[in-house]
């Protein structure tokens, strides 16, 4: 009997997306009394939950208010554990399933219990020749991104990334084994919103379990990267609270004058790209007693947690920033060799 799958359908004003949304959920290749649709809205305003209400075969949970992504996706992975899926599938309002990918997802799960993640592969909605996600990246300096964003290739060309290990999963499309996300934990709320994936990647990590590409398991993002100041101030504030709750302090002492430089610089950038009081904001939420206490209580967990060494969470991350809408001259050809340069020599020197 095939492994009960619940997938989460995050709804934040998905009218445009929803028809070929759940055509493609209906096409799928998984027997229907082992699938459960469970649709999450996040307080949309463009009037899809009328639409969502109406339809049959799903398990609908409308927000009153907009839970971010962390919050709203655990509202429904918490309905698909108490109710004993095996595994959880997230999959983005703008993202669209072939017939085979909850099929493959599952397929590579089962080869190893210790596999936590499966990260679909994930190619544009909008020219499907063109790759958006085959794993989430963790740069050394905190950020994370996704793999081989934009990159044109075909299903032979990405075939040898199958079953590799990835630092994270990306939430837009991905599988997660129940048993992992019990032992290490849902989304961290606290965040909102960015990085939350990647945080929970690392938890999986650090129980023991392995994150993975499922090169066969095929979704379609309809994805367009929005540059907004509200954006950067979330994916700010989330890249120093994970370093914050999990590295290790030795870690953190070998890798603070190189983030202090970056702070440095990002000040500039703010300054020249018109969101330097939102920099300003990070800093400010970071020294609230609320966020102190997040992270204390953080790092008390993860210390529980804890089953492998930074030298092994570290080995999967990159002195690089590849394949990003922001690159462009000067990441290219001074950021990234300088900090690929110092990331060869830092990485050799964790071996806690």
């Amino acid at each position: 009997m095939e492994p009960r799958v619940a997938i989460i359908y995050l709804s934040f004003n998905s009218q445009p997306y929803l028809e070929q949304v759940f055509l493609s959920l209906e096409r799928l290749n998984y027997p229907k009394d082992r699938l459960e649709i469970v649709v999450v809205d996040n307080a949309s305003t463009d009037g899809c939950v009328d639409g969502l209400r109406k339809r049959e075969g799903i398990t609908f949970f409308p927000m009153s208010e907009n839970l971010g992504f962390a919050g709203g996706n655990n509202v429904g992975i918490d309905h698909a554990l108490l109710h004993g899926a095996d595994y959880v599938y997230l999959l983005n309002n703008d993202a669209k399933l072939h017939p085979d990918a909850i099929r493959e997802a599952v397929a590579m799960a089962e080869r190893d219990p210790r596999i936590g993640s499966v990260q679909s592969l994930i190619r544009l909605w909008q020219d499907e020749d063109v790759l958006n996600v085959t794993g989430g990246m963790v740069h050394f300096l905190g950020f994370g991104y996704a793999r081989d964003n934009g990159r044109r290739a075909t299903a032979e060309d990405v075939a040898a990334l199958d079953g590799s290990e990835i630092a994270y999963a990306s939430g837009a499309a991905a599988l997660f084994r129940a048993s992992a996300l019990r032992e290490a934990g849902t989304l961290e709320s606290f965040y909102f919103m960015y990085h939350d994936d990647l945080e929970l990647g690392w938890r999986i990590r650090l129980a023991g379990y392995r994150n993975v590409l499922a090169a066969r398991s095929v979704a379609y993002h309809h994805y367009e990267f929005h540059r907004s100041v509200k954006k950067l101030f979330w994916m700010e504030r989330a890249r120093l609270l994970v370093f914050f709750s999990h590295l290790k302090p030795a870690t953190l002492l070998l890798l603070s004058p190189f983030l202090f430089a970056l702070e440095i610089a990002l000040f500039v950038f703010a300054a020249r790209g018109g969101w330097l009081k939102d920099k300003v904001l990070v800093y400010v939420d970071l020294l609230q007693p609320k966020t102190w206490a997040h992270v204390r209580d953080k790092r008390r967990r993860s210390a529980l947690l804890r089953k492998v060494s930074d030298k092994e969470i570290v080995r999967w991350w990159t002195g690089k920033i590849e394949h990003q809408e922001t690159q462009g001259r000067f990441v290219e050809s001074v950021a990234n060799p300088l900090a690929a340069a110092v990331w060869f020599f830092l990485k050799r020197l964790i071996i806690w």
